[in-house]
This record gives structure tokens, C-alpha cells and sequence, in this order.
């Protein structure tokens, strides 16, 4: 079955009315969950409708209904998306690395996905709402398994860090590049120094990666 996209702001190119399109089911779905992603980004998840997305993906409110349920079915994939985007980088990195996750060049990617405004605002909405805390403790969860299988990969078996320091050292570059994601500017200006200049938050990078990265690799206790 074929499902047919209507004509919305999104479908007029140069000032001319473009045709409807007929799409696969998977692609319709796709359509309707970008649209929806990105009202939820800009929005937050509580001020979109399903109204509204349908009618920013150009199709029917029954449509959007069919694929995503309720609302919170269709917030929830978007969060599932997002999550997905973000270990797709974490994959992207260990690949590069030839399957090496070493902690700073970890944290370039954490740090990277924080600074990405649309993801930082879906998980401090996330993290207000328990319902949806299990997806980001599952892609949490993942990275720290990617993060494990690099380094036993790697490294002989009496120098890969313990699962606990591993998760460790996650928690930390975590907490670090998401409370600078959040107040970095802030805290720089109340220092003195400029906020928007970039240099300061690459310098607070390198100290964090410097850090974690020595913890790592460190004695662990006994």
C-alpha cells in the first residue's frame, strides 16, 4: 500500500504548488516522524499536537494516528529516534578509531551531541519525565557495551578497564559536557571571560577529556 503526501508549506518550491506524492508506507511514516521531531525540538514534546504535525508532514491527523498512536506513542518515538541518532555517532567514532573508544576522543562525541541544541532539549524533557527515562537508560546502556567491546578488542585482557570503571568514566563525561551544554556560558561570563568564544569551551573540553581519559586508564582501587 501507497499512502498519499499532501501539498503543506514544506511541499512548495518556488512560489509553484508541488503535486501530491504517493510513498511507501515506511517512507510516509519517516516523513511524519521528521516533521514531528523537529516541532518537538523546537517546541518541546507538551506544545505539539497531533494536529500540528500532521499538518506540518502534509498528511491526515487519522494518518499520524495509525502509525503513532497517542500522543505519547508518537513522543516517544521521536525520543527513540533522537536516541538513535546520537549512538549512530558513538558507532561513526569507534569505526574511525578502528574500534578503539579511547575516552577523549569519547568525549568529542558526547560533547558534540550535547551542543546539538535539538538533543539537549528532548533530554532535559525526557529527564522531567520518568515515563520516557527507560529509552535513555537503554542507549546509555549501549554506549557503555559499544565502549567495552572497543577496548576488549584492543587491549589485552589484564589491561581493559573493569564494566564499573567504564561506566564510570561514562557518568563522568556525561555529567560534565551536559552541565556545560547547560550553564558553560553562564559560568564563563560570571569568570569574566567571553561566552561566545570558542576557545574557552574547546579549553574546558581538552581538561575534561584530559581527566577522564587519565581515570580510564588509571590504577583502579583495590
Amino acid at each position: 500500500m501507497r499512502y498519499v503526501i499532501g501539498v503543506n508549506a514544506n511541499n512548495v518550491a518556488g512560489g509553484r504548488r508541488v503535486g501530491r506524492r504517493r510513498l511507501t508506507p515506511e517512507r510516509s511514516r519517516q516523513e511524519i516522524l521528521d516533521a514531528a521531531t523537529a516541532l518537538v525540538a523546537e517546541h518541546g514534546p507538551d506544545a505539539v499536537t497531533l494536529a500540528q504535525v500532521a499538518t506540518a508532514a502534509g498528511v491526515t491527523r487519522g494518518l499520524v494516528s495509525h502509525y503513532f498512536g497517542t500522543h505519547r506513542g508518537l513522543v516517544r518515538e521521536v525520543l527513540r529516534a533522537e536516541d538513535a541518532r546520537h549512538r549512530e555517532r558513538v558507532r561513526a567514532r569507534v569505526a574511525d578509531d578502528a574500534g578503539v573508544p579511547y575516552a577523549a576522543r569519547m568525549l568529542d562525541v558526547v560533547f558534540t551531541t550535547l551542543t546539538d541544541e535539538r538533543y539537549l532539549r528532548l533530554w532535559a524533557w525526557s529527564a522531567l519525565h520518568p515515563e520516557h527515562g527507560a529509552i535513555a537508560t537503554d542507549g546509555l546502556a549501549g554506549i557503555a557495551d559499544m565502549m567495552e567491546a572497543g577496548l576488549r578488542a584492543a587491549l589485552p585482557a589484564d589491561r581493559v578497564p573493569s564494566r564499573d570503571r567504564i561506566e564510570e568514566v561514562l557518568l563522568l563525561g556525561m555529567s560534565g559536557a551536559y552541565g556545560y551544554a547547560l550553564g558553560g556560558r553562564s559560568w564563563q561570563a560570571a569568570l569574566g571571560h567571553d561566552p561566545d568564544d570558542p576557545a574557552r569551551a574547546e579549553s574546558f573540553r581538552a581538561a575534561l577529556s584530559t581527566a577522564v581519559a587519565a581515570y580510564l586508564v588509571g590504577e583502579e582501587a583495590a
